[in-house]
């Protein structure tokens, strides 16, 4: 990359430092959202399913609250002989962490940063485990009777979908499924182990010990992930902080009053007319039913923004699957030149700054400031307020929450979300708004759509940083090991792909997302975006990609009972 004004502001983002609130460098613990249109003019408490320690400890804990470390490692294994591949489950159940683990930890890691004031305590680590398997792993340890009832896009897995999904028809493209690392036609693996961990040492040694007891696999491939360096911690190679937007999962963890999975910082019922009260956990958390991410729980309505299905769903799963998971895994390759090189094209087509530019690819500044309330330039401040942050919708003005007393916090004091209906601010295209459009209506006539499309993304970076390196290397293999979690992959994480980031038109005409969205049609991979600008939109082609699906894998993650009840060695031969 030789443009000056890009490594001008390459090097602008590389070194920017992150934002303290309150002396704490915030992580955000959750919330990807939506401030949903108009809400339902009397709105009704639901109960919502209470997660006592028995059921906690019996689902796995990237699922629900995530495992959120610096360092992770991905193992990819196929299975050679069922009898010992169910030994070797049982081996590694009691290794599995549970969300009970990792909940105490998250809740203990909160309050000791903010006692200490100090973005990581000192001396709090924490190492974990959990697994996944594909349908094919599940019929060798259970039996194809046993896994009959999984749904189809999990039964024909990744490599299968994958042009539906918009990868590469063309097997002369890198991206086509025959060149995958791993999870390709021939070499698609039975199980997934993901290890985290706070300490690199420690993530080294439970890999060391998990493989010196995995003899009887095949080990297909293996992924190191970290996140970047310095000032880049938490961003992706593009430069933009990742994971700024979750979904909070409703659920309480006792019957006390204020015992919820998901922390509730907005005052619920203070204006019992103002159901926005009842729909976040903090301002733009939008908390979503359980059913949406685990097996057998009450789903999210299609038609109450609050509420829960009226009707129970019709199981497309086994019943010991219960509160189990579907992983989709991909592992995509990022050409950062590439991206920024055409960030620098088009902004001086259109008139503005090659990091507006980007910022309008995204939605957000490379801080995680988002566009709909920074619209011309960055806001390092806003992007470090978890409370601010995340709290906007597009279509409407945005309103404030009530919230409760937050100890150092001054309230949220930064510029307003206005309404933004036809993408001036935030481009309709923008990767932020095609995969969460929030309160607008979406090409299925609703604004509650949204909420049914929701996933638990659970991604890390792999590779050696491009921004600020001293000399980096252009053809080093970088990007981001995508996990996520949701109990639909076709309704879900395929919905988000095929009907919204991969059309020009859907959830609302701008273009296709720029950074994930993909179109093949008959081997043209030519994408549009509409830039707006004062003298109005102005279209550009994109006709290369950025982000390169190279291997991973649809699995589920089961119940922890599962592994000895079912699927390990005490299920006995299948």
């Amino acid at each position: 990359m030789t443009e000056p004004v890009v490594e001008e502001t390459l090097t602008r983002i590389a070194s920017a430092q992150p934002v303290l609130l309150n002396g704490v460098d915030v992580d955000n613990l959750g919330g990807d959202p939506g401030n949903p249109g108009e809400p339902p003019p009397e709105p009704v408490e639901t109960p919502e399913p209470v997660y006592d320690r028995t059921i906690r400890r019996d689902i796995q804990g990237n699922i629900v609250p995530g495992f959120n470390k610096d360092h992770q490692h991905f193992l990819f294994y196929r299975f050679r002989d069922s009898g010992a591949a169910r030994r070797w489950v049982t081996t590694i159940a009691p290794m599995v962490t549970s969300l009970d683990e990792v909940l105490e930890f998250v809740k203990l890691h909160r309050a000791r940063r903010l006692a200490e004031g100090v973005a990581e305590p000192s001396g709090l680590t924490a190492t974990w485990v959990n697994v996944a398997f594909s349908h094919a792993g599940l019929a060798r340890l259970a039996g194809a009777a046993a896994v009959a009832g999984f749904e189809q896009s999990f039964r024909q897995g990744l490599a299968a979908r994958s042009t539906h999904l918009g990868d590469p028809t063309s097997t002369e493209h890198p991206g086509h499924r025959d060149h995958w690392v791993v999870g390709g036609p021939d070499d698609e693996a039975d199980a997934l182990i993901v290890i985290a961990a706070d300490d690199g040492a420690d993530l080294e040694a439970k890999v060391a010990a998990i493989k010196g007891l995995s003899g009887a696999l095949d080990l297909l491939f293996e992924q190191d992930g970290h996140a970047l360096p310095g000032a880049l911690r938490g961003h992706e190679h593009f430069g933009f902080k990742d994971g700024v937007s979750q979904p909070g999962v409703r659920g309480r963890l006792s019957e006390a009053d204020d015992d919820f999975l998901t922390p509730r910082y907005v005052i619920p019922f203070e204006n019992p007319s103002d159901a926005r009260t009842q729909l976040f956990g903090k301002p733009g958390q939008q908390l979503v039913w359980p059913g949406q991410f685990l097996l057998g729980e009450p789903r999210q309505s299609p038609v109450d923004l609050i509420g829960a299905e009226s009707l129970p769903e019709r199981p497309t799963y086994p019943q010991w699957a219960r509160r189990g998971s579907y992983l989709v895994c991909r592992r995509l390759r990022q050409d950062v030149p590439a991206f920024w090189r055409f960030a620098a094209r088009t902004a001086a087509r259109v008139g503005t700054t090659p990091e507006h530019l980007a910022a309008m690819l995204v939605g957000r500044w490379p801080s995680g400031a988002p566009l709909m309330r920074a619209a011309t330039k960055d806001n390092q401040r806003l992007a470090g307020d978890e409370f601010a942050n995340n709290h906007f919708i597009f279509d409407d003005d945005t309103r404030d929450l009530p919230l409760r007393d937050i100890p150092g916090y001054a309230g949220d004091n930064h510029p307003p979300a206005d309404a933004d209906m036809f993408g001036t601010a935030c481009p309709q295209f923008a990767h932020i708004r095609k995969t969460h459009p929030r309160d607008s209506v979406t090409d299925l006539g609703k604004p509650h759509d949204s909420m049914l499309r929701m996933i638990l993304r659970r991604g890390i970076a792999y590779g050696t940083a491009y921004l600020g390196a001293a000399h980096p290397d252009p053809h080093t293999d970088r990007g981001l090991m995508f996990l996520c979690y949701n109990a639909n992959i076709e309704d879900q994480f395929e919905f988000l792909t095929r009907r919204w980031c991969n059309s020009p038109i859907q959830p609302n005409e701008g273009g296709h997302d720029p950074v994930i969205g993909q179109r093949d049609a008959r081997g043209d991979r030519t994408r549009v975006i509409d830039v707006p600008t004062s003298d109005g939109p102005v279209r550009v082609s994109l006709d290369r990609d950025w982000v390169i699906p190279t291997g991973g894998g649809y699995f589920f993650s089961p119940p922890i009972g599962a592994l000895t009840t079912v699927l390990g060695d005490a299920a006995g031969e299948p």
